[in-house]
């Protein structure tokens, strides 16, 4: 597909004349009496708005306006034009007054054309006609107001070029005809500007050169010079229709600028303006093509380019209510009109509707080219009209990028009208083309008529935006940009509403440094868990989109001083990390470190479900990945910076002696952050290593892969995505590739996402010459297909309510392995109690502290609290666990229970080692002995990062009392896990206190 890029900046400039507006055409004056014209010319009004209005007819025998006594009188009647005229008024459009054709009763002839005869003669008296003519604009100018009606332009008949609308095409007595009536004209009011000669045909240039000789050599002004514009060969006829092809866009401007030249050749006439008061694609009435979404693009074009040299151009007509060649048989029958009859737009209805738009506001055209239109607005917003003709179906669809070098985030609105949607020529067709409409039918079809509406919110990717809209053949799009971040009213989500509907992030929770493995139609991923325990959590899809809890690997590690906070002991950002998970010969395998042990653990299960047995490999082996090659040989990636290849034993309890032990890639010289994170596959006889670094100029994670055709050869490779989705520096990377049962790829990476923590995104994989590309050029799409393997499936929530009334769900974890002696859960009365057994210094050292993850954008959890087993300097309460925590919850102090409110201030993000910051206490209100309900609210949209505490009693008419600050979240190095809500319980002066927790309620935002 054809890529067609434009940079929107407001600094750029093109030549853009848009009257698109300025006037419209019509069926014969008298047609305007009838209901179905009043109310197709209202819809075009209220969608469009054209100033003037154009048509035959004026002096025809059924406006009845001339007439002759008996005794030869002339006399006026000016019944139905009053009614016609007060009708276009009332729809805020004013006449271009066409003046003819001629009165029967004035008429030198009999020569008539049209279905309703409309005389195409000259006057047997032109003293005659200039007295009508003269009558006309006295009395329009006395109804309507002389400085209103002046404002009218005139001009002398139609197309007299031509012999069936003038007798026999005479140019001398056209001449003399617009001679006396400009004459009559003038001397009502010379502000009337008037012109001519409103020529159509091949003719067009000799008549135009010719009228303006005669102007000249008789000393006449006109104000403009009109003439008509075709583009379409002559048709072919088929029964009640006629099928002519498109000529080139390129031919008809090339006339029409012929035209300009020649005005402009004679110096008095120099700059005149050209008002095209008719022009369509075909000229006939019966064309099918112009109901067609293609007539839609081609006039999108022409709007573009009409007014290079015109003032004004007006489409013939606004509408179907027509009958040059009779009353039409059905609703769609290639009528001129923007509307079918039934009120129905026809897709050029919405090209003018667009192109209006463009008008609307203060602002200036940035692009203009074959097949788009831009404007940059006032206020900071962009506007365009893009098209896509396919003549004879020799066009394809494209697809339109729209760049901007914006920072912020927007709303792109489309309008878009192409043969799938707004085609209700297709709808009638595909409805068995009934000749006349019910009232049910024609609804149906107005509605079929609407263009397709979409939304979507854009925000900025590396320093710029970047908005890919496709453009179906012969389809036109309007499009808005608007920027501006999304302000909600307190407490509001409308994610939260639509069910988080986008692909990403995939589980909008803190699941780092994952890996991901399919077996069967099963897909299977384990993250980083550090210091929580049970650890090394797997989680289960069917879809890559959705994933649910399955298994943890451990319960509890290796029982360390650290890993049990003894004292003052602890292994916050230290514990397991970065595992790998693999699948062979029926067995699965997980293999981590952990960095307080400095181990390699390996677990190994027959199903992923466990139970999984615990086993080492000899070594420390950091971010590492298995990889069971083909000939049965077990391999080990690992390292930071630099990147080593090690051969295992065929048991994987330690490296091979004598067996492959290599340097395949080396980051040393980075500054920053160095390859790490390994995962190796073995695709198609090619073995790829994907890695996360930084870049070298700035802070920022990137994904890179090397590949290398044996294990023994050089790695070669680079970086295969850098995304920070709009985040500044906080790219997207680490993490494993994937194939699908149908073969296709994807890939799960991480990304830094602030407090919550580093949460996966997925993103497509495709290969290019045996090299994978992630994403749309190393780029992550807003969306893109995935598939499940079991449609329908129901996925377990990974976080969610509590009420201690069974087995604890398997969205806890515990802060550090928990002593289980010291904790009572009664699950007949839905109570967990929790009693301490040491003194800390901290809320960090508390055991048991039973947490669970955060998610994003946004969540609270409530849980009702019981203390009254506190002693004397205790604390039990819900926390924000990070190594800035906050906390909410009950205190005894000098025998007093208090509310209170305690945390911990962010230091540097990456100081190491970890500075020793004091709690502070921001409230400590007192309270009775009884129940309370706690809650604490974390916000992380757009970068907040922030938590709000709680409080109530258990009475029904209770409200939250908000109490302390509002505190501000950060993930830190020191704990390398994004927060968490914790229920905790600690004594700072003796231990043996407890409390007793129920009803936890987990609440999305």
């Amino acid at each position: 597909m054809e890529e067609k890029r434009i940079l929107l900046a407001p600094e750029g400039n093109a030549e853009f004349h848009n009257q698109v507006d300025y006037c419209v055409g019509t069926g014969r004056m008298g047609l305007a009496l009838q209901k179905e014209y009043f109310e197709q010319l209202k819809l075009v009004q209220e969608e469009i708005g054209f100033q003037h209005i154009r048509g035959h007819g004026l002096f025809c025998d059924d406006m009845a306006i001339y007439q002759v006594s008996d005794d030869g009188t002339a006399e006026y009647n000016y019944t139905y034009l009053d009614r016609v005229m007060d009708s276009y008024l009332e729809l805020g459009i004013k006449p271009f007054l066409e003046l003819g054709f001629m009165p029967e009763k004035m008429a030198s002839g009999k020569q008539t054309i049209f279905y309703w005869k409309g005389n195409t003669t000259p006057p047997a008296s032109y003293e005659a006609w200039t007295e009508m003519v003269k009558a006309l604009l006295v009395h329009l100018c006395g109804r309507y107001g002389r400085e209103e009606v002046v404002t009218w332009p005139i001009e002398v008949w139609n197309e007299p070029n031509l012999p069936g609308f003038w007798e026999h095409a005479d140019m001398q007595e056209y001449f003399k005809l617009f001679h006396r009536t400009f004459l009559a004209v003038k001397e009502v009011d010379e502000r009337f500007r008037v012109g001519g000669p409103a020529v159509c045909g091949g003719s067009d240039e000799v008549w135009i050169r010719s009228f303006l000789e005669y102007c000249r050599d008789n000393r006449l002004a006109p104000d403009f010079v009109t003439r008509h514009h075709y583009t379409t060969e002559p048709p072919e006829r088929v029964g009640h229709y006629g099928y002519p092809e498109l000529m080139k866009a390129e031919d008809g401007f090339a006339n029409l600028h012929t035209t300009r030249e020649i005005i402009d050749s004679f110096a008095e006439y120099k700059g005149r303006e050209i008002h095209i008061t008719e022009f369509n694609t075909s000229y006939i009435p019966n064309a099918p093509l112009h109901d067609t979404n293609q007539n839609a693009a081609y006039i999108a074009h022409q709007l573009s380019r009409l007014g290079d040299d015109n003032e004004s151009y007006s489409y013939w007509t606004f509408g179907d209510v027509f009958e040059e060649q009779g009353v039409p048989f059905t609703p769609f029958h290639g009528g001129f009109g923007l509307v079918a009859n039934g009120c129905i737009p026809k897709p050029t209805f919405w090209s003018f509707a667009f192109f209006k738009k463009l008008k609307e506001g203060n602002g200036h055209c940035i692009l203009k080219n074959e097949n788009s239109v831009v404007m940059s607005m006032d206020d900071g917003s962009y506007r365009g009209v893009v098209w896509n003709v396919a003549n004879r179906r020799t066009g394809e669809k494209y697809l339109l990028t729209l760049e901007m070098k914006e920072q912020q985030e927007g709303c792109l609105l489309t309008k878009i009208v192409d043969e799938t949607h707004c085609n209700p020529l297709k709808v009638w067709h595909d409805m068995g083309e009934p000749a006349n409409l019910t009232a049910e039918e024609c609804k149906l079809l107005q509605n079929a008529a609407r263009p397709f509406v979409e939304t979507r919110r854009v925000k900025a990717k590396n320093g710029k935006m970047e908005i890919s809209l496709p453009v179906e053949q012969n389809g036109v799009i309007y499009f808005e940009w608007k920027s501006g971040e999304i302000v909600s009213d307190r407490g509001y989500s409308y994610v939260r509403t639509t069910q988080y509907p986008a692909i990403n992030p995939i589980t909008r929770l803190d699941y780092p440094d994952p890996d991901a493995i399919r077996v069967g139609d099963t897909y299977y991923m384990v993250s980083t868990t550090m210091h929580f325990m049970p650890g090394c959590e797997i989680l289960r899809s069917y879809d890559l989109r959705n994933w649910e809890h399955l298994s943890y690997v451990y319960d509890k590690l290796d029982s360390t001083p650290g890993q049990t906070l003894e004292g003052e002991e602890n292994i916050y950002g230290k514990g397991m990390w970065a595992a790998s998970l693999r699948y062979h010969n029926g067995t699965y395998y997980v293999c981590f470190v952990a960095n307080d042990t400095h181990k390699t653990y390996l677990y190994t299960a027959s199903q992923p479900e466990g139970p999984w047995e615990k086993h080492y490999i000899e070594g420390f082996f950091h971010d590492c990945s298995l990889l069971f090659d083909d000939d049965g040989k077990v391999y080990i990636v690992y390292g930071n910076k630099e990147i080593w290849l090690t051969q295992l034993k065929e048991d994987l309890s330690a490296p091979l002696e004598g067996g492959l032990h290599r340097l395949i890639v080396n980051d040393k010289d980075n500054t920053h952050l160095g390859y790490e994170g390994s995962h190796l596959y073995k695709i198609n006889g090619k073995y790829y290593l994907f890695l996360i670094h930084s870049r070298p100029d700035v802070w920022r994670r990137t994904e890179a892969c090397f590949v290398a055709d044996s294990l023994e050869g050089e790695f070669t490779g680079g970086d295969v995505l850098d995304d920070d989705l709009g985040l500044p520096n906080r790219g997207v990377a680490q993490g494993p590739i994937i194939d699908t049962p149908d073969g296709k790829w994807y890939a799960i990476q991480f990304q830094d996402s602030g407090a919550v923590g580093r949460v996966p995104y997925l993103m497509p994989v495709t290969w290019k010459d045996d090299y994978p590309v992630f994403g749309e050029d190393g780029k992550i799409p807003e969306d893109f297909p995935i598939e499940s393997t079991r449609p329908g499936y129901i996925y377990a929530p990974l976080v969610g309510s509590e009420d201690f009334k069974a087995e604890l769900k398997t969205h806890w974890e515990f802060n550090h392995e928990p002593d289980l002696s010291l904790i009572c859960h009664d699950k007949e009365a839905g109570t967990w109690q929790v009693r301490t057994d040491k003194v800390c210094t901290s809320l960090l050292q508390a055991r048991n502290t039973l947490t669970q993850r955060m998610l994003m954008p946004g969540c609270a959890a409530e849980v009702t609290i019981d203390g009254s087993g506190l002693k004397e300097g205790d604390f039990a309460g819900l926390c924000s666990l990070q190594s800035c925590f906050g906390f909410v919850g009950l205190t005894r102090r000098n025998g007093e229970l208090l509310m209170v409110v305690r945390t911990v201030e962010p230091g540097e993000f990456r100081k190491f080692p970890p500075e020793n910051k004091p709690e502070e206490e921001w409230a400590a209100v007192p309270v009775e002995e009884k129940p309370f309900v706690l809650k604490l609210e974390a916000d992380f949209s757009r970068g907040k990062d922030v938590c709000s505490f709680y409080y109530k009693d258990k009475s029904f008419w209770s409200r939250w009392q908000k109490i302390g600050p509002e505190h501000q979240l950060r993930f830190s190095m020191e704990h390398f896990c994004g927060c968490r809500f914790g229920l905790t319980v600690y004594s700072t002066k003796e231990p043996g206190g407890s409390a007793v927790f129920s009803e936890f309620v987990y609440r999305e935002r």
